[in-house]
């Protein structure tokens, strides 16, 4: 089953924000994060997977993000690359250059992302494990460490 154009348009308007900030939580590089997010798109478009509502396909698309992400960051390219100081806030959008978010910026990735997807994307501990094929349990203790990290974070400013 081809996606039609709608659909595709839609899904973009919906999800490319939050896939967006998913991708960038994993790899803190806006331009790597536009390009998972295309190929994330692409992907969609190719593979045409059946949905069962639209939980199911946000969720299916922050999951390729994830992959996508994690791919990146292990490949060799990326490993062997000088890095670029990325800290210029969105002046659009006051809540990326807020004191918190600059703090979670400086989190290692896999608990930048559990931080994303709780408390920006509103997604529950449950769905988080499924969007991570993580363990409930595992998620929780995460989420625990992160809010720990961002403690010692403020601690030490």
């Amino acid at each position: 089953m081809r996606i039609d154009r709608e659909d595709f348009e839609e899904a973009v308007r919906k999800y490319s924000d939050a896939m967006l900030r998913c991708a960038y939580a994993y790899c803190q590089s806006t331009a790597d994060a536009e390009d998972i997010v295309q190929k994330a798109f692409v992907k969609y478009l190719e593979t045409s997977p059946n949905f069962k509502n639209e939980d199911h396909r946000r969720a299916w698309l922050l999951r390729v993000v994830i992959n996508l992400s994690k791919n990146h960051l292990n490949s060799f390219w990326n490993r062997n690359r000088c890095e670029l100081d990325e800290t210029l806030p969105d002046n659009n959008n006051p809540a990326e250059s807020s004191e918190i978010w600059l703090a979670v910026r400086q989190l290692p990735p896999k608990y930048r992302i559990v931080i994303e997807l709780y408390y920006r994307e509103g997604f529950t501990i449950e769905e988080i494990a499924g969007i991570t094929k993580t363990k409930r349990s595992t998620i929780g203790d995460r989420l625990k460490k992160a809010k720990e990290l961002l403690r010692e974070i403020y601690k030490e400013e």
